[in-house]
């Protein structure tokens, strides 16, 4: 039987190097398959990790939700071993008397599965389907269909005077600060996720120079109104972990995207700017930017 101590390893930021090798093996496309993304909101998940036959295994234990497996990540060629790490997994959790769950499992990786023969049942999960946009769309919002896009910066730039900087340990500090005015501006809602959403950029931002990101901030009239994070992907994709800004000024989120990408990533071919949740809002705003492809999720139930 498999030893619970397999995969249930807690992350410090000591395992970057760990998780790093085997996301570049496996050439990740969804936007949560990064050291960053687990680190930053591993207590809220509740993250526990383990390497088994050569495949790093991840699994969320929260009290509040079934536990889940994220797609093991490794040589995807070595079908065998990919096979019994499932089963391996697949053991120990039913040893707790859980079934097992795959969560974020990409179309690719749903074919993999087929492959190598395993039985399972799987449900799409639109909500959690990622955002992929071409580097020359974004830096550029040329064309018909990004006209508004255009138009807000340019009105934004009629408005205001602005600085983009690059962030640095210097600067740090003024984007923590733009987080705790998006969380107190948007508190009284209740909504518990803004909280959780607050630790993780705050974790984020402490660990910023040791978890090897890059970042830009705009000052409007001298004074921080707007940040952006994000990092490699995979070969030609970058991915976008923050972007918070003063909703209040106009434009100043079309903005920091299209600074971000041209100061930052005109070396890359994609960005993915991660799901929209099944937030009604974020879903129009991502789709407004005219995407060149979703990268499809499923859940994956093995049976």
């Amino acid at each position: 039987m498999l030893q619970t101590t397999l995969i249930d390893k807690e992350i410090s930021i000591n395992d970057k190097e760990c998780f790093d090798k085997y996301f570049e093996t496996a050439d990740v496309l969804a936007s949560e398959m990064n050291f960053t993304n687990f680190f930053m909101w591993k207590d809220h998940y509740k993250i526990r990790f383990g390497i088994i036959n050569d495949f790093l295994c991840i699994m969320s234990v929260r009290d509040d939700l079934n536990p889940f497996c994220f797609f093991p990540v490794g040589d995807y060629k070595k079908g065998e071993e990919l096979k019994k790490t499932i089963y391996a997994i697949k053991e120990y959790f039913a040893s707790q008397g859980w079934n097992l769950i795959f969560s974020r499992v990409t179309k690719q990786q749903k074919e993999i599965l087929d492959e190598i023969g395993i039985e399972y049942n799987a449900t799409e999960d639109r909500d959690n389907a990622d955002y992929v946009y071409t580097v020359k769309s974004l830096s550029t919002l040329a064309g018909k269909k990004l006209d508004g896009k255009r138009n807000h910066i340019n009105r934004f730039k009629k408005l205001y005077s602005f600085e983009y900087e690059e962030i640095t340990p210097a600067n740090i500090q003024d984007c923590k600060n733009i987080v705790e005015k998006w969380y107190l501006q948007r508190a009284q809602s209740g909504n518990e996720s803004l909280s959780h959403e607050r630790i993780a950029n705050h974790e984020l931002l402490d660990n910023y120079g040791l978890l090897g990101l890059k970042g830009g901030l705009i000052r409007v009239n001298g004074e921080t109104e707007a940040f952006t994070v994000g990092e490699q992907l995979n070969k030609n994709t970058a991915v976008i972990h923050v972007e918070k800004a003063n909703a209040e000024i106009h434009g100043i989120y079309t903005l920091i995207n299209q600074q971000f990408i041209n100061n930052e990533w005109l070396h890359m071919e994609y960005v993915n700017r991660e799901q929209d949740m099944g937030i009604a809002g974020l879903r129009k705003a991502k789709l407004s930017y005219n995407p060149d492809h979703l990268i499809e999720k499923y859940t994956i139930e093995v049976c």
